[in-house]
């Protein structure tokens, strides 16, 4: 099953479109590893300043990403 994930950021509203889901008795889940590409393009999106409503497929943002490009960052500091 695919679903779309919104996400409101500072300045618009993300929306990630072909995200593999499982459908389990009352929620929708995604895979951890696509649900830390999601956030951390949010947190980029609002640290460049981006406004307006953006919407990608998770497909070309793993294409460019993996969840380690966001993670490794923070556990160095």
């Amino acid at each position: 099953m695919l679903t779309n994930e919104k996400v409101s950021y500072d300045g618009g509203v993300l929306n990630v479109i072909d995200v593999p889901a499982r459908q389990c008795e009352c929620d929708t889940l995604i895979a951890l590893g696509d649900g830390v590409i999601v956030d951390g393009y949010k947190k980029e999106l609002e640290k460049s300043g981006i406004i307006g409503d953006i919407t990608v497929s998770l497909t070309k943002l793993k294409e460019r990403y993996g969840p380690m490009d966001f993670l490794a960052p923070a556990l160095k500091a």
